[in-house]
């Protein structure tokens, strides 16, 4: 509030500290806030003129404060106001903004967002917009956003804002992503594992969804980036030099230049040899910058949103956390934490030597780790151990 009416926060505490008191001189004010006089004056008369305090009366060196309600509710009403004709606008120019891109022959009110930056300044703006819920399908490689960024997802899930993520396996196979993925659950990130997720989404309040490209290369190093000299048709780009056709590229007739009816002429030779072609392939291609597609309300999106939900019911919850996923029913023989985690991580998919990174131990112990849920569970193999972990409430 005090902010809107544009007061410092010396002002402020020269406002409260009259509220504590029936009035004040300018010396009185000076000693509460430890300022000369001169300055506690100045103070005062700005004050008076913004409205804040009156002299009292009969005094013209004494001041007391103004009702706030008076002072500053003139104030914020016209600062309403100018909200509401700003939302306003924002209304009118976003219906004709949608009315064009229809016009232009889009049924579906899709856009494309080009370049890094564009793309994770969209998706900042698409989480911060938010009211109720973010759904999202996350596979590597990050095209805008590092594996640590995207800070602005605990600012919303500290906000009230439910998460839903299904992570393809891969993701937890790259150190920085797996701990922010950690952070995100502890946070309150309701996070699933499928064997497979096509492609990269987000959707926000089921009223905006962001389809990055599955064609664009990574832009950080968050992912397992490709080499951006390699040729995109993964053949070699040196070109033959010879003629494409085989045939030589002398002229026409492919006989000496000299005129044959001299007899002078010497006999004649044979034509020259070809002369070598430039390449016909470029050295390189241009990195394709990576892209999104925005897309709003209407069938796709509809499509989009159901494809999400069938893929989160197939998913298998992700236990990153010590004490294991809140709500999770437990039997009264449950497997210690750590094994709860290591479970969680075989049932995504990932391969013993991967988990034996995440857990930071040697491939032996967790193939010892799980021989012994095995037999915790009474069962003798691994798909029977998942079987039973789900069927005991396990996970």
């Amino acid at each position: 509030m005090f902010e809107t009416a544009s007061l410092n926060s010396v002002e402020v505490r020269a406002y409260r500290s009259l509220v504590r008191v029936p009035e004040a001189t300018p010396s009185q004010l000076a000693r509460r806030l430890g300022l000369s006089g001169r300055e506690a004056a100045r103070l005062l008369d700005t004050l008076e003129a913004k409205g804040l305090v009156s002299r009292a009366e009969g005094s013209a060196h004494r001041f007391r404060a103004s009702p706030p309600d008076l002072a500053l509710g003139p104030l914020l009403l016209s600062r309403q106001q100018e909200l509401q004709a700003a939302q306003s606008v924002m209304a009118e120019l976003t219906e004709e903004y949608h009315s064009e891109a229809r016009r232009r022959g889009s049924g579906e009110a899709v856009e494309t967002v080009t370049g890094a930056q564009a793309m994770a300044r969209t998706f900042d703006q698409l989480q911060r917009g938010a009211r109720d819920e973010i759904l999202a399908l996350c596979k590597p490689p990050n095209m805008a956003v590092p594996s640590r960024g995207n800070d602005t997802q605990l600012e919303v899930l500290a906000s009230g804002v439910t998460y839903r993520a299904v992570y393809e396996p891969s993701a937890l196979e790259v150190p920085p992503e797996v701990y922010r993925i950690r952070e995100f659950v502890e946070s309150g990130e309701q996070a699933r594992v499928a064997a497979e997720v096509p492609v990269k989404m987000v959707v926000a309040d089921r009223q905006l969804a962001m389809l990055v490209s599955p064609f664009a290369r990574a832009v950080d190093t968050g992912g397992p980036a490709g080499d951006p000299t390699d040729d995109p048709t993964g053949g070699p780009t040196d070109a033959p030099t010879g003629d494409a056709t085989g045939g030589p590229t002398g002229g026409p007739t492919g006989g000496p230049t000299g005129d044959p009816g001299d007899p002078g002429d010497p006999p004649a030779q044979p034509p020259p040899a070809p002369a070598a072609r430039p390449s016909a392939t470029p050295s390189a291609e241009p990195t394709p910058e990576p892209s999104a597609v925005l897309v709003r309300p209407g069938a796709l999106l509809d499509a989009l949103i159901a494809f999400f939900e069938s893929l989160w019911a197939g998913a298998s919850p992700l236990v990153l956390t010590e004490d294991g996923l809140d709500g999770a029913a437990v039997s009264d023989r449950t497997p210690p934490s750590e094994d709860l985690l290591l479970l969680s991580l075989l049932l995504t998919g990932l391969t013993d030597t991967a988990i034996a990174g995440q857990l930071g131990t040697s491939l032996r112990t967790v193939q010892r780790r799980i021989r012994d849920l095995i037999a915790f569970a009474g069962v003798r193999t691994r798909m029977q151990l998942a079987w039973e972990a789900s069927r005991r409430g396990w996970l």
